[in-house]
């Protein structure tokens, strides 16, 4: 039977830093963190006693936990990370079995972009903290998200025009769904899908990290949303009858406020 390599300092630090940032508040994390360093490196350490004398990493960061203030937290996590998990539903299937008189399925994605950004900006601006610089790939994801969103709200403005429309519909009449409508619904779903999985890592960069990394989430969230608003709108319409004239304005008049009130909360959790 083969013998269990014994864990190395290096090893045990970075295992109870995670556990330690993801169950305490920052400031009691990174004291505990650099406790434990202390406590690793001290000179004449036996590595092969380790886990015997301080125990596993996550029970070590497990017995620092104040549960009260750890469950606030999973709650907190829970209902952010249900509510991407709807963006990434509505986003794969394009409907929901929800139903309130009166209200269209559309607006379901933009009362989650708003409960996400106010709880998730309510949390992180008084439990979180900021860690040095901005971080460049922090940066680089915020650019390639904007970017993303961009396009696909270009796309759609093109797609939505009267004339566009009017050709769809002639396409259509008869014909295979045109490509163009083919490849607005999977930049849909794979983009809503890709957004909503990316607002979870960064949801989780902002916790055991920087809070600034809540930057990553809004955004994505905001374009998760967006995507989910348009795509409501396309499994409602039937595009043989040409559409609405207006559904253009129509759209654009809700998806710019969104994506206002989006950046707006991007860049409150990058200060």
């Amino acid at each position: 039977m083969a013998r269990k390599t014994p864990m190395t300092q290096e090893a045990y630090l970075k295992k109870f830093s995670r556990a330690a940032r993801w169950r305490l508040p920052p400031q009691e994390s990174e004291e505990a963190i650099a406790d434990y360093r202390e406590l690793l490196f001290q000179p004449g350490r036996d590595k092969n006693k380790l886990v015997a004398e301080l125990g596993e990493p996550v029970q070590a960061a497990h017995l620092l936990t104040d549960v009260k203030t750890y469950r606030r937290w999973l709650a907190v996590f829970a209902i952010l990370t249900y509510g991407l998990f709807l963006l990434g539903k509505w986003a794969w299937m394009g409907m929901t079995p929800l139903h309130i008189n009166g209200l269209g399925p559309w607006w379901y994605p933009v009362w989650t972009m708003v409960a996400g950004l106010a709880l998730s900006l309510y949390w992180f601006r008084r439990h979180g903290w900021k860690s040095g610089p901005l971080p460049k790939r922090l940066l680089l994801a915020l650019a390639a998200v904007f970017l993303f969103g961009i396009v696909t709200l270009a796309w759609t403005y093109y797609l939505f025009d009267p004339e566009m429309m009017a050709r769809l519909a002639e396409a259509a009449a008869g014909n295979p769904t045109p490509w163009q409508i083919i490849a607005q619904r999977e930049l849909l779903i794979e983009g809503g899908i890709a957004c909503a999985l990316a607002a979870l890592v960064g949801l989780a960069l902002a916790k055991c990290y920087d809070r600034r990394w809540l930057a990553l989430y809004i955004l994505c969230v905001t374009v998760a949303a967006m995507l989910g608003f348009v795509e409501f709108h396309m499994i409602s319409m039937d595009i043989s009858s040409r559409g609405c004239p207006e559904i253009q304005r129509y759209l654009f008049a809700r998806l710019l406020p969104m994506g206002a009130v989006g950046l707006m909360g991007t860049g409150v959790s990058l200060c």
